[in-house]
């Protein structure tokens, strides 16, 4: 048996690894906490392989994720690689991150006021940052993401070969708003979102723990009347970032995304669940 790798799906077509040198097959699909393409930043697979390795264990990850995903660029796959994949693969397990880019995209980029947060420029602070949030955007949001997970669960349910193949999905953890981007141009994101929309700094800790929250609970909810899911739990896994720092701190590499020694923490609890 060949130790434990993490390998995109095209380069895996262009190889001549055979699935058969290893003891289990994962296909990984998502977001960045799951996209095998970010070296410099790290990503969930490229720490599981790692661990497995630890373990002794000889697994192969398939990876088709990208980072900056949503979960309808996700949806939009199954007539492509997602789709595609589950007819030509047996596979052990489906890892699955989505559903945080969606959030943090509908706090950052529709003017101040018409996404998830209120605009609160001249307005009084509310005594909860949880208080800056627009249910009505959160419930029209969530209704769009069970939707299109729906669709992707459907998918994987309709497969001849994965009919009954099990999906871990990726609960994040709940990171802290503060200006540290990956690198130029791509981040920060919370903290866009929360001065587009004139939040005091005073109440991004709240906030940020209650929209991180919701995103937990529709995924919490995906496994409910579905047969082989299951969420992993990684909230409050992580140690905090100092909201001051420009760059890696705590468990943080950058606004959003953990760094090694988050991985790493990220990895056993998966590779516990995997077994």
């Amino acid at each position: 048996m060949k130790n434990s790798m993490v390998i995109t799906g095209q380069r895996f077509l262009g190889s001549n690894i055979q699935v058969s040198d290893f003891d289990k097959v994962y296909l990984a699909e998502g977001d960045s906490w799951m996209d095998a393409s970010a070296a410099v930043q790290g990503s969930l697979p490229f720490y599981l392989a790692q661990e497995f390795n630890k373990r002794g264990k000889s697994r192969l990850i398939i990876n088709i994720s990208r980072a900056g995903d949503t979960l309808q660029d996700i949806d939009d796959t199954m007539q492509g690689e997602y789709l595609w994949w589950l007819g030509q693969q047996r596979f052990d397990a489906v890892l699955f991150s989505a559903g945080g880019n969606d959030y943090i995209d509908a706090a950052r980029f529709p003017p101040a006021g018409q996404g998830l947060l209120k605009d609160m420029a001249g307005q009084p602070a509310p005594a909860n940052g949880a208080d800056c949030v627009r249910q009505d955007a959160v419930d029209a949001l969530n209704g769009f993401l069970n939707k299109n997970f729906g669709a992707m669960y459907d998918a994987l349910r309709g497969s001849s070969k994965n009919d009954d193949t099990p999906m871990y999905l990726n609960c994040y953890d709940t990171p802290v708003a503060r200006n540290a981007p990956a690198m130029s141009g791509v981040g920060p994101w919370l903290y866009q979102a929360y001065t587009v929309n004139s939040i005091p700094s005073a109440l991004w800790p709240e906030l940020t723990a209650s929209l991180f929250g919701k995103i937990q609970a529709v995924v919490d909810a995906w496994p409910q009347g579905r047969t082989g899911l299951k969420a992993v739990p990684t909230t409050g896994l992580l140690t905090p970032a100092d909201p001051k720092a420009a760059g890696s701190s705590g468990d943080w590499k950058n606004e959003i995304h953990p760094n090694a020694s988050g991985w790493r923490k990220q990895a056993k609890v998966w590779a516990d669940l995997l077994g």
